[in-house]
């Protein structure tokens, strides 16, 4: 989550938005100091005096990264060849090659955060099989990107994937995915 951009902000608490405590991950009642070094990383304040409330307005303990990505399956004609990409809803990102998915990175950290979170994919050049394109979607859910190749034939799909926290308007990171499914012979 992000604490407000104006207004009050304490240490405990269980009012999301205001409490560091549970922008850290902490229970509202944990025993918690401005010293605390997840409290100065949170204020972006490696040492001396942090300011309450401004040091943490607008401040997020949730780190969201993604990069750019290759997802491949060449098949050498034996079979139809199948390749995608997908943002799990536990803060995953994968490749998959033939049906079957290897994380390459953590898209969400803390995962358990993924759900407050939308996906956007414009298309470059090429086209998908499956996965929503052009509109916002909800990460709570895994969202899929998908093409296929029958035996004899490859397609390739370049696009860019934005995320955002649901709700507002600003990017929090975006890569270039490349996905290709060759089952020439």
């Amino acid at each position: 989550m992000t604490l407000n951009t104006t207004g009050p902000i304490s240490l405990g608490g269980s009012t999301a938005g205001q409490s560091i405590n549970l922008e850290l991950g902490k229970s509202a009642t944990a025993t918690v100091s401005l010293n605390d070094t997840d409290v100065r990383t949170l204020a972006g304040v490696a040492s001396g005096a942090i300011i309450v409330p401004t040091n943490f307005y607008g401040k997020s303990a949730v780190i969201i990264s993604i990069t750019d990505q290759t997802a491949a399956d060449f098949s050498a004609g034996l079979r139809t060849a199948r390749a995608g990409y997908r943002l799990t809803s536990t803060g995953l990102a994968q490749i998959m090659a033939n049906n079957v998915y290897a994380t390459v990175e953590t898209w969400c950290t803390p995962t358990s955060q993924a759900g407050f979170y939308e996906a956007f994919v414009d298309v470059l050049s090429g086209g998908l099989d499956s996965g929503t394109v052009g509109s916002w979607v909800n990460l709570g859910v895994t969202q899929t990107w998908q093409l296929a190749a029958s035996i004899g034939n490859n397609n390739l799909c370049v696009f860019d994937i934005s995320i955002r926290r649901g709700g507002t308007t600003t990017i929090l990171d975006t890569a270039t995915i490349t996905v290709e499914a060759d089952a020439q012979f």
